[in-house]
């Protein structure tokens, strides 16, 4: 019982520490052809009722060992796009931890990865 405390404790101070957001709002004002371009197609794509495309791109790494105990590591990203495929919005939610050179890391025009 303690571990499984002690482990929900790290991973709500690893999600608060996480580049994710970081990275995910890097790419509002992007073009949508780019964020396929580098992380790959999404999972799914939903529209709301004013008209806004959300492309989903869901990720399982599956369980994983960790201080004592099973996770499972899932997450979703979901980025609104408008009528001209420019990512207006982002969200996140899930366990997944990125690391700086994530794919969805967004680098400057002209950079390499």
């Amino acid at each position: 019982m303690k571990s499984t405390l002690a482990f929900s404790l790290l991973l709500i101070v690893l999600a608060g520490c996480s580049p994710v957001p970081g990275q995910l709002s890097a790419w509002q004002g992007a073009r949508l052809g780019e964020l396929i371009a580098q992380v790959g197609p999404p999972s799914a794509v939903s529209t709301d009722n004013e008209g806004t495309k959300y492309y989903h791109w869901y990720e399982d790494r599956g369980e994983v060992y960790a201080y004592g105990g099973q996770v499972n590591l899932r997450c979703e990203r979901t980025f609104g796009v408008n009528a001209g495929e420019i990512i207006t919005s982002w969200s996140w939610s899930g366990n997944c931890l990125a690391l700086p050179d994530s794919p969805w890391q967004r680098n400057p025009a002209g950079t390499e990865q």
